[in-house]
């Protein structure tokens, strides 16, 4: 059995330093971007093609997705979107929950379906940013 020297201890504090910080200042610039309730939209694809774009509002509207990989339904209230129902065989997707603010998701593999929240009026929203260093 290895003994971890001191160069091993320093170099994997250093490794969890540099990813703290990434994502600190991630955690940080991301919580700035302002919005105001009403103007954020969810962007629905399936297979990676945009199957429609919806407007958040605190209407309530359900939204019916059936492809040939699946059946999905999506609930739109209180400014925010929710699965409601899945025929995947594991319904992960439901306990994703209601999402309400930009770049967060809701994700169901066997159905091929991405919902994503963003904001049309941010600068902060650019699809060619980077997203990570590896």
């Amino acid at each position: 059995m290895q003994i971890m020297k001191r160069g091993d201890f320093i170099m994997i504090l250093a490794v969890l330093l540099a990813a703290g910080t990434i994502y600190g200042y991630k955690w940080v610039s991301n919580s700035k971007e302002q919005y105001s309730q009403g103007e954020l939209k969810a962007r629905i694809t399936v297979n990676g093609e945009l199957y429609q774009t919806v407007q958040l509002t605190k209407k309530e509207q359900l939204i019916d997705i059936r492809t040939r990989y699946g059946h999905n339904t999506l609930k739109v209230y209180d400014y925010g979107i929710q699965m409601i129902y899945s025929d995947a065989p594991l319904t992960i997707a439901l306990d994703m929950g209601f999402i309400s603010r930009p770049k967060q998701q809701i994700i169901c593999i066997p159905a091929r379906l991405l919902v994503e929240i963003f904001n049309p009026d941010s600068s902060m929203d650019d699809d060619d940013a980077l997203d990570a260093v590896i």
